[in-house]
């Protein structure tokens, strides 16, 4: 069986006159048909082993009249060169139809032509055009595998370029429609993403720490855009409540100050000093009177010394003492003071007015002006990183109800209502730890001990500074 679609038979013609046929698509062989004084027959058998190719309308040996070529060849024995005799191939005229091979049908002309009579066995265009027989023009041949077929190819540059003119004009289209694409893109990119990111960029380098405020329409997207422009609104936030409480804290540490320095300069405690000076003055010129208004100018100037808010714990005991020379005075030297502080912690810094407001309140409360007791004493030690001061007395103590009453008030949080206003809670022990904590932070202050008919002890923790 053959499966090639453009054979339609195979024939073999003996010297015998015996023919064997195999024949398709109705190409069967005249009855009685002798090749041998065909022309075809004599012109293979002088080609001796070449192959003869057939007009394309050469079809007087086959019963029907329509249009075929075929090749022929003589057949000789390997070993003895007998004469066998000639096969026939009968095929289709599509087999030399190269229409699917041709991509420029109107600028190419293609032909193929038996070399040995210059018969024309096919070609895509019946009649020439006029525009092929221009000087503008380009032959081209080539031979095929069968050597007496030549493939003839003809360019006509006047219509290529008629073609490729159009081929240009659609590139020219295409180039204009693919800049028009790009250009909305870049927009699009421009406006959603270039745009927000350039005026976040304005934004946050036009912020500064008097107006962190934050408004954009690109807050309500839900893409990337929008979670960047959230998270700066949700920093901006955070940043002004910090920015808030660190002028809150800085107004309370302020008024804790003034609060410390209303503690003991009030009018009973000036009066009760400046009546006592006045008394002395008036019976005799005693050296009491220098001592007292020696200490008590020693703490005005101690108080109102601006030059930093921390100071040494010398000066600071330095301070306790002029308080307590007047006090001494005042009662006739019926209380003492103990100091037990090594000599290495008297140079760390500590917080201002923070041991002088604590005895005196061991002063009032504790020794109940010396009616209760007759010893205050202050003691500190450091531990690693911290430094621990306390202020015992030995005066009636207080109630369990009444010492948690009062440690509980020390760890409410500090507030700030009114530059200025004062409450008898805001002064004394609660002032001092705020103002403790404040600068120092959480963990740092004030706690109380104490048993009732034995005495209070008060002690500060603080952190050492280097």
């Amino acid at each position: 069986m053959v499966s090639y679609d453009y054979i339609s038979g195979i024939y073999i013609f003996t010297p015998t006159d015996v023919v064997f046929s195999c024949s398709y698509d109705g190409s069967v062989l005249n009855s009685h048909y002798d090749p041998t004084g065909q022309k075809w027959y004599r012109d293979t058998l002088a080609l001796d082993g070449q192959f003869y190719i057939s007009p394309l309308t050469d079809r007087k040996m086959f019963r029907e009249s329509k249009d075929s070529i075929f090749f022929a060849l003589s057949v000789k024995d390997v070993y003895s060169h007998k004469f066998l005799g000639v096969i026939l191939v009968d095929c289709k005229p599509e087999i030399l139809d190269l229409s699917t091979v041709n991509t420029l049908p109107d600028s190419a002309l293609l032909y193929i032509t038996n070399k040995e009579n210059g018969v024309v066995l096919y070609s895509n265009i019946d009649d020439m055009p006029a525009d092929f027989s221009t000087s503008n023009r380009e032959v081209k041949k080539s031979d095929l595998t069968l050597d007496t077929l030549e493939l003839t190819a003809t360019f006509n540059y006047d219509s290529l370029y008629r073609e490729f003119s159009i081929t240009g004009f659609l590139l020219l289209v295409l180039a204009f429609a693919c800049a028009c694409v790009y250009l909305i893109l870049a927009y699009i990119v421009t406006k959603n993403l270039i745009r927000p990111v350039e005026a976040l960029s304005r934004t946050m380098s036009r912020q500064d720490n008097h107006s962190l405020t934050f408004s954009s329409p690109y807050l309500n997207r839900t893409d990337e855009i929008g979670t960047l422009y959230n998270e700066y609104s949700n920093m901006l936030e955070q940043l002004n409540a910090s920015i808030k409480r660190d002028y809150q804290d800085k107004l309370i540490i302020l008024d804790a100050q003034m609060k410390s320095l209303e503690a003991w300069i009030n009018s009973h405690f000036l009066f009760n000093t400046l009546e006592s000076i006045n008394s002395m003055a008036e019976l005799d010129d005693n050296e009491q009177i220098a001592t007292m208004s020696l200490a008590l100018g020693n703490m005005f100037r101690y108080t109102i010394k601006t030059e930093s808010e921390v100071v040494t714990l010398r000066d600071e005991l330095r301070h306790v003492h002029d308080y307590v020379s007047i006090q001494l005075i005042r009662f006739s030297n019926k209380f003492r003071l103990e100091l037990d502080i090594p000599e290495r912690i008297l140079e760390e810094k500590v917080l201002k007015l923070i041991l002088q407001p604590i005895v005196e309140n061991s002063f009032y409360h504790g020794l109940n002006y010396c009616t209760a007791g007759d010893r205050i004493t202050i003691r500190g030690a450091r531990e690693n990183s911290t430094l621990l001061l306390s202020v015992s007395d030995n005066g009636q103590g207080m109630s369990r109800e009444k010492l948690e009453e009062l440690n509980v008030k020390l760890q409410e949080e500090a507030s700030f209502t009114e530059l200025g206003h004062r409450t008898r809670q805001s002064i004394g022990l609660k002032n001092i730890h705020s103002r403790v904590e404040l600068y120092y932070g959480k963990g740092y202050g004030l706690h109380i001990s104490s048993t009732p008919g034995e005495g209070s002890t008060i002690t500060i923790k603080l952190p050492v500074l280097y």
